[in-house]
């Protein structure tokens, strides 16, 4: 035993020491995996394409500060690809690079959007300066000659200043503003403030360009590039050098990991042999328990069978009694019409022999003798013929009402008390629960009024109609019997049955106005023995019988609760598809098992 025990700390060892070396070349080879070319290759390629984006923004400014090409739309559209450029390039770069190109490009950009202000200004006040001239020169008169030389003088100036913008060419129109202000018939003159206002503004240009371009060209925004990309090239080979040591470690685990295995190879022919050995005498003992368990299912299915019979005569007894209490009244509710049928033909029977006499005249005459007028009157009045135009007629249809009531309540009975079958069968609810209803009409009739609300389009229900019958036969003497035992009242007590489809199911309600079934006891109404009625009156099996019936051969539901009427309500939930057979045996053994 202790050396099988050391044998068994020696695999596990061996075991722990070759998981333990599968997670170590799991971890090397995803780090070895991330050490690709791909993310710096991808990183390099979007620094070209940011400095290309920027090479093409510096031209589309040179062009615009010379007056080239002012095309704003351009520079704003450069500058939107250019940041979002160097963006992706942030997030997709190795290790957070790229932070610092973000924040010298929007420096940048911060000197170009003050770039473009300045120049739009400019060409604000240009265009506004050119306009002034225009209206000032129409509204000098022809006749101030010294006023319009003067304003000639200072556009002069103005536009050499235009084309050189230097401090010589600046100071000429200084003189020439200085020359118009002595001329009060030119400065009065409303353009005049407007016009020296933007001429002003465009001698200012040079003031505020300056800043703006020297901040411009300071941002190291090209150096920075550079920097990031000799950045990325180091950090590359950094991370080339880290993959071959981890491949070389790697290996080395690997080849280690192969001794383990190998190792392991020797142990597990070891234990196949002890297996073959221990397999051997599993199969013994498997068959052996084999015969023990065939047995012991023997007289399981023996016994279920049994249970089966028992529960089967014990249904039959319930369905027995049944017909038993309702004999009396069913021979009552027969009775009634046969007497009524008696009663109505003994009266045809003495009309008809009162009609001997006539019947006898008839005769003679037709035989050719001589008939008596006098006696023919006399016949006739004593005859009372006139009743077989009235009273005979009306006679033999009573008879007939009676006849058919009886022939009713037997048709009744019959479908009532036909024999059950063990297969589900597709059946007519609507019909059994009337032929029921007739049936027991002796036990509710004194007691209560009964209201039948049935679905006519209710299709038919695959069940066992014989027991479905006993189980509303059951909910109908209850809740009669019920009504019944309540306190007296005037009116007579209400049963209300009802039946309807419920997507896959087939739904019958019977609920009465009785006193009810209380909350408190309607998880035990359903056990066998248990009953609400006085000692003698009730064996507790009617309810139990229905509920077996209802759920475990017919698969469907029998719940209580309150019902609208105030009393008691029985819902029972049949399925419309035929249920399968072959899950019979299952479900009545946990059904036994549970019992």
């Amino acid at each position: 035993m202790r050396h099988t025990r050391s044998e068994a700390l020696g695999t596990r060892a061996l075991i722990a020491t070759g998981v333990g070396l599968l997670a170590v070349i799991s971890f090397l080879l995803v780090m070895s995996s991330r050490t690709g070319h791909e993310p710096f290759d991808d990183a390099q390629g979007r620094l070209y394409r940011i400095e290309s984006l920027n090479l093409q923004l510096d031209a589309a400014l040179f062009f615009s500060m010379f007056e080239i090409q002012m095309d704003f739309d351009r520079i704003t559209e450069l500058m939107e690809r250019l940041r979002a450029a160097t963006g992706e390039f942030a997030r997709a770069a190795p290790q957070g690079a790229g932070s610092e190109l973000e924040t010298a490009l929007e420096r940048r950009l911060g000197f170009i959007e003050d770039y473009k202000s300045a120049q739009s200004v400019l060409r604000n006040s240009r265009a506004i300066a050119a306009q002034m001239f225009e209206e000032l020169r129409a509204l000098v008169s022809p006749t101030e000659r010294n006023e319009r030389e003067a304003l000639f003088a200072l556009e002069r100036a103005y536009l050499d200043f235009a084309g050189r913008r230097d401090p010589f060419s600046a100071a000429k129109v200084e003189e020439a503003f200085a020359a118009a202000r002595t001329m009060r018939a030119l400065t009065e003159i409303d353009q005049w403030p407007v016009l020296e206002a933007h001429v002003r503004t465009l001698m200012d240009y040079n003031q505020r360009m300056g800043p703006i371009m020297l901040g411009l060209y300071a941002v190291p925004f090209q150096d920075i590039i550079r920097d990031e990309s000799s950045r990325l090239t180091a950090q590359l080979a950094r991370t080339s050098e880290q993959a071959g040591r981890y491949r070389t470690a790697l290996f080395a685990v690997a080849l280690l990991l192969l001794g383990v295995a190998t190792a392991l190879v020797v142990k597990l022919r070891q234990y196949l042999q002890m297996i073959r050995g221990a397999n051997d005498e599993l199969e013994s003992r498997v068959a052996k328990r084999t015969e023990e368990l065939a047995a012991a299912n023997s007289a399981l299915v023996a016994e279920m069978a049994e249970r089966e019979n028992v529960e089967s005569q014990l249904r039959l007894a319930q369905k027995l009694e049944a017909i038993g209490q309702l004999a009396a009244g069913v021979a009552h509710e027969i009775n009634t019409p046969v007497q009524y049928a008696i009663h109505n033909v003994s009266f045809v029977a003495d009309v008809w022999q009162d009609l001997a006499p006539l019947l006898d005249d008839y005769e003679r005459a037709a035989s050719g003798a001589a008939l008596d007028p006098e006696r023919a009157r006399r016949t006739w009045a004593a005859t009372a013929a006139a009743r077989l135009r009235t009273e005979v007629p009306a006679a033999l249809g009573q008879a007939s009402t009676g006849l058919e009531q009886i022939s009713k309540i037997v048709l009744a009975i019959n479908n009532f008390s036909h024999p059950g079958s063990e297969k589900l069968a597709p059946a007519d609810l609507n019909r059994a629960i009337e032929n029921t209803v007739t049936v027991a009409s002796n036990e509710w009739k004194y007691v209560a009024e009964v209201e039948l609300r049935l679905e006519r389009s209710l299709p038919a229900v695959p069940c066992d109609l014989s027991s479905l019958n006993q189980v509303i036969l059951n909910l109908v003497v209850n809740a009669a019997q019920a009504i019944a035992a309540a306190p007296r009242r005037r009116s007579p007590g209400r049963i209300r049955i009802a039946t309807r489809r419920l997507a896959d199911e087939a739904e019958i309600v019977v609920e009465d106005d009785g006193p009810g079934v209380p909350a408190e006891i309607r998880h035990r109404i359903f056990d066998p023995f248990f009953t609400t009625k006085d000692v003698g009156k009730g064996t507790g099996q009617g309810l139990a019988i229905a509920h077996r019936i209802v759920n475990r051969q017919h698969g469907g539901t029998l719940t209580v609760d309150q019902g609208e009427l105030g009393g008691a309500r029985f819902v029972i939930r049949l399925p419309l598809h035929r249920v399968d057979e072959t899950e019979a045996p299952a479900r009545e053994l946990l059904a036994a098992a549970s019992a």
